[in-house]
């Protein structure tokens, strides 16, 4: 046998089914752009972009991302609900109760603003605080590492959810007053002062704040929803201790200074004051040093 003839042989043939593989292996790896790529050649747009055209993230698309996040984890969506039915359930106890004599609408609107004075601050709680909780802080601040713009639009968040479930707690205040007047054949009134929608405005968005501070004071859900619930119990027993506490009462004690803003009248100077004394020192002391630590908290 030739020399040829062995060569031709045992020589490598490649199977047609490989040869159809590796083609269509070939055509169909992607290429990646070199980075002296021009908008022309890569449809539009350089890869990578210049730096120059990179834009930082606006503000309002963080404050949509985090009101997302507020609505659509299980336990933001399960809180949510919580105070829906609480809300419900108060208007309807209330309705009960008056169905002899019908319900003016301030009282159903403190029924219905109660369980939200005490729940949406939670949600505050865990909106600045859930992060370092489940060690997705990381991430968040990777994506954008100013902090204190993250911690802008959890704020901005948290206070228009809580003032979107006042802006429909009061028609639904008004319906249940229109319902309650109807049965026990009382008049209608529906109309509403300035001074009652500012004073429940002010009221909802003090207690988000405050959740937000605690929550980003403590960095944990538990302790700051711990906390939000300990102080309004502890507080007004401490302001009884001695002489001067007690004349400190309505300057210091978060619960009895914002009492006034549960009327459906103005409040005077001195109670704007107090209000402001008292929030200063439960409200924005926790959130001033809660933004400190968050600033400065190493993330692992």
């Amino acid at each position: 046998m030739s020399t040829a003839a062995m060569t031709q042989t045992h020589s490598p043939r490649t199977h047609p089914v490989q040869e159809d593989a590796m083609t269509t292996l070939t055509q169909s790896t992607p290429t990646r752009p070199t980075t002296d790529a021009t908008p022309e050649s890569t449809g539009g747009t350089a890869y990578p972009p210049p730096l120059e055209e990179v834009r930082p993230v606006s503000l309002g698309r963080l404050v949509s991302v985090e009101l997302r996040k507020l609505v659509d984890t299980r336990t933001g969506k399960g809180l949510i609900l919580a105070i829906v039915l609480i809300t419900v359930l108060a208007l309807g106890v209330t309705l009960w109760l008056t169905r002899d004599t019908g319900a003016a609408l301030l009282p159903l609107l403190m029924a219905a603003v109660t369980p939200q004075a005490l729940l949406l601050p939670v949600l505050g709680v865990m909106t600045a605080a859930n992060e370092w909780s489940q060690r997705t802080a990381l991430i968040t601040f990777a994506l954008e590492p100013r902090r204190m713009r993250v911690m802008a639009a959890k704020t901005v968040a948290a206070v228009l959810l809580g003032l979107a479930v006042l802006a429909v707690t009061i028609p639904l205040a008004m319906g249940a007053h229109v319902l309650s007047a109807s049965l026990a054949d009382a008049p209608v009134e529906l109309s509403m002062s300035a001074a009652e929608v500012v004073n429940l405005t002010v009221a909802q968005v003090q207690g988000v704040l405050m959740g937000i501070g605690l929550g980003a004071l403590f960095l944990n859900v538990p302790l700051g929803i711990v906390a939000y619930f300990l102080i309004p119990t502890i507080t007004p027993l401490l302001f009884t201790l001695t002489g001067w506490l007690r004349d400190a009462a309505p300057w210091l004690d978060l619960s009895r200074a914002n009492a006034p803003l549960m009327g459906d009248r103005w409040l005077t100077a001195e109670q704007w004051a107090q209000v402001g004394t008292a929030n200063a020192l439960w409200v924005l002391l926790p959130l001033a040093v809660g933004l400190w630590r968050v600033a400065r908290k190493e993330v692992k």
